[in-house]
């Protein structure tokens, strides 16, 4: 099934210090893709009628790049990057008081690239892909779940379908949020302006 991230990385030994390279201390607070719980994160992107569409995605992988995800290609996000390739995400941990926003520049992978992400998805993620369509959605529940048995036992093995797609989020911004129990919380926000990033400490 879809997971929700509780697995915290690792952070600063001291948080109020500003780093130079805000993508590697963000690679180490996410966890790798294959964790027991990937971050599940909320996607924002702008809808085609001008206001904001939000939803969860499962965060594939991060590296010094960027955050992925993966969807279907006929999803109103792919749309909806297709026409403004922007976007935002958030992973928030509550129990370790963690967060953070990620916004950037939508660019879509190369199918290698979705594929692998595709063979390390689980088996339910993997059927997910197939059978998450408008016409199995509108089949009452007894129909759809009979024939998601049927395509699940008739096909032991999985190649990822066509309109599996997969993107990086390259971040523009970066900010990452920190609770403390004895204070106040705080905010590292950080901005790429001319292929260089500045940040600065922000209340919570």
């Amino acid at each position: 099934m879809i997971t929700a991230g509780t697995t915290f990385g690792s952070d600063l030994d001291e948080t109020d210090a500003l780093v130079t390279d805000p993508l590697t201390l963000m690679v180490q607070w996410l966890p790798p893709h294959d964790s027991e719980l990937r971050p599940l994160a909320a996607l924002s992107t702008m809808g085609r009628d001008g206001l904001p569409s939000l939803r969860h995605v499962l965060v594939s992988d991060r590296d010094a790049t960027g955050l992925y995800f993966h969807t279907d290609a006929a999803s109103a996000k792919v749309a909806e990057i297709a026409a403004n390739p922007v976007a935002a995400m958030s992973v928030a941990w509550p129990e370790v008081g963690r967060q953070l926003v990620v916004r950037g520049i939508v660019e879509r992978v190369s199918a290698p690239e979705a594929a692998a992400v595709y063979a390390q998805r689980s088996r339910y993620l993997q059927l997910l892909a197939w059978m998450n369509t408008l016409d199995n959605a509108q089949l009452p529940v007894d129909e759809r779940r009979r024939v998601w048995a049927e395509f699940d036992a008739t096909h032991p093995v999985l190649e990822p379908p066509q309109r599996w797609v997969g993107f990086r989020v390259r971040p523009v911004t970066l900010t990452f949020w920190r609770g403390d129990a004895a204070g106040q919380s705080t905010r590292q926000h950080y901005r790429l302006s001319d292929g260089a990033w500045s940040g600065e400490i922000l209340a919570g």
